[in-house]
């Protein structure tokens, strides 16, 4: 129930948004001629159904499904059914009534009312401006991307990997030599069962005091060089990477106990290929265009229309 109703806000306000386009075209209109894109010879879009009409207001097909293309993929798939269809009608229907008495009390005339419409409006018609006007015009060629690959290959490498299993007996920093020798002990006992045959894992899920993974029987995960060091200290690591796949290592100090790992296994350093990492460039080299285009776009409007800072705090 509380997902149905949360998908009829969202589609509330998705024709609220649609109402909002009126104004944004009036503002779009106002907008000085330079900044507006240039006219484009365009065939004449097929005729919109009119569905219903509403006092003055027409319901038109396109209007009643546009907010189609603006809802999530799970949810759009409920209201392209015949019903889910009628669903989008009565709410196009429900917005222009109400929409329609608003404007008849004049409550769009109210001042923060007022205000809160002219933020929206700027924001869709500011958006559709910097569309136009700068991210559309940035391109990335093949031949920059290779540049930019070829420049930053070491950012392209993954690194070196390793998955071991591990079985831990904790001893604080504080516990007496008591203490640490019968845990050091307790962990040789257990690496004697596994040297004589027992199950790593089986032995782990038995007696490790490691709770992130004793009950995976002591797997720690694939992980790269300093990703373990917070958890089980610099040692831990050093046994990891410098032992052969499948080998158990000795009973070692580690961070906060006594360790044994076994190492599962290991994955080099790996280059990755332009190929691998050309949409990843694209991605990276636009955004940098694209600030570096803005920035520019606004020193010239700024050039454009004069700004003049009246508040000293503000300079």
């Amino acid at each position: 129930m509380k997902a149905m109703q949360k998908t009829g806000l969202m589609i509330m306000v998705v024709f609220a948004a649609a109402l909002l386009a009126g104004p944004a075209a009036s503002l779009a209109q106002q907008a000085p001629a330079a900044v507006q894109a240039p006219a484009k010879a365009e065939p004449a879009p097929a005729k919109d159904k009119v569905l219903a009409t509403v006092g003055k207001d027409k319901i038109t097909e396109e209007s009643v499904f546009a907010p189609l293309a603006m809802m999530p993929p799970q949810f759009r798939s409920r209201y392209e059914t015949p019903d889910g269809k009628k669903k989008l009608f009565e709410r196009a229907v429900q917005m222009s009534l109400l929409s329609q008495e608003a404007r008849k009390l004049n409550i769009d005339k109210k001042e923060d009312v007022a205000r809160r419409i002219k933020e929206m409006a700027d924001q869709f018609i500011v958006q559709e401006l910097t569309k136009q006007e700068v991210m559309d015009k940035i391109t990335v060629t093949d031949a920059e991307m290779l540049q930019y690959y070829n420049q930053n290959k070491a950012s392209f490498a993954k690194d070196e990997k390793v998955r071991v299993h591990l079985i831990m007996f904790d001893v604080k920093d504080n516990a007496t030599q008591q203490v640490k020798d019968e845990k050091k002990n307790l962990a040789g006992q257990a690496l004697a069962r596994i040297k004589k045959g027992e199950d790593f894992e089986a032995v782990a899920k038995e007696v490790s005091q490691d709770m992130r993974t004793k009950n995976r029987g002591g797997n720690a995960g694939l992980f790269a060089r300093g990703k373990r060091i917070d958890l089980y200290g610099e040692a831990f690591e050093k046994q990891a990477f410098s032992l052969p796949v499948t080998t158990v290592s000795d009973v070692f100090r580690g961070k906060n106990g006594y360790y044994i790992i076994k190492v599962m296994e290991k994955k080099p350093q790996e280059q990755e290929t332009f190929e691998q990492v050309k949409q990843r460039i694209e991605r990276t080299l636009k955004t940098e265009k694209q600030k570096t285009a803005m920035d520019s776009y606004l020193e010239g409007l700024k050039k454009k229309y004069s700004v003049k800072i009246l508040d000293e705090s503000m300079k």
